[in-house]
C-alpha cells in the first residue's frame, strides 16, 4: 500500500471522527462508556489481529522455518477461536492495542522508502500508536483512564475533536499533496 492511500484514508477516518465529536460529541462519550467491557468489538479485534498477524508472517523471512509457512493458514483460526476460548480478560482495549501495533507495520513499511520529509508526519502518528499500543495491551485499564478527563469537561471534550479534525484535514493534505 502507497503511503499517499495511507495518509488519505487516515485523514479522512480523522475528519470524520473529529467531526462526529464535534456535531454529535453523545455517541462519541457514548461508545467511550460501552468499548471496554464490550464483546463484539473484542471479538472483531482479535479476529483483525490475526489476520493482519498471519499476513505479517507470511511476508517476513523466517529462515528455516520458511517450510512451517503454510500451517499459518490453520494457525490464525485456532488462534482466534483459543483467544476467545481461553483468554478470561479479552478486553476490546487490549485487542485494540494488539491491533494499533500491528497497523503500524504496514504504515512503517510504506513510509520508511518515501522520499518526502513529511514522511515523518505519518512516521511519528505509526510510533504513537505502538506505544498506546503497548500500554494497552499490558494494561487496558489506561483506556479508561485515558479519555475520562475529555469526558469530564466538556471545552477539553470539543478541543479534542477540533485537534482530531485539524489532524485528519492536515493528512488528507498530505496525502493528495506531499506525498
Amino acid at each position: 500500500m502507497e503511503l499517499k492511500l495511507i495518509a488519505i484514508v487516515l485523514g479522512v477516518l480523522s475528519t470524520i471522527g473529529g467531526m462526529v465529536g464535534l456535531l454529535r460529541p453523545i455517541l462519541i462519550q457514548r461508545f467511550a462508556e460501552l468499548f471496554p467491557r464490550s464483546v463484539v468489538p473484542a471479538w472483531i479485534l482479535t479476529a483483525l489481529c490475526c489476520w493482519l498477524g498471519a499476513k505479517e508472517a507470511l511476508a517476513m523471512n523466517m529462515g528455516f522455518l520458511d517450510a512451517y509457512k503454510p500451517y499459518i493458514y490453520a494457525i490464525a483460526p485456532a488462534v482466534f477461536v483459543a483467544s476467545l476460548v481461553y483468554m478470561k480478560e479479552l478486553l476490546a482495549p487490549r485487542a485494540l492495542g494488539g491491533f494499533l501495533l500491528l497497523l503500524a507495520v504496514p504504515i512503517l513499511q510504506a513510509a520508511r522508502w518515501h522520499p518526502s520529509p513529511m514522511r515523518l508526519v505519518v512516521v511519528v502518528l505509526a510510533y504513537l500508536w505502538i506505544v498506546y499500543g503497548l500500554v494497552l495491551l499490558l494494561s487496558p485499564w489506561w483506556f479508561r483512564k485515558s479519555y475520562r478527563p475529555f469526558l469530564e469537561n466538556a471545552a477539553l471534550f470539543k478541543a479534542a475533536a477540533m485537534g482530531k479534525t485539524a489532524f485528519g484535514i492536515v493528512l488528507l493534505l498530505l496525502g493528495l499533496f506531499a506525498y
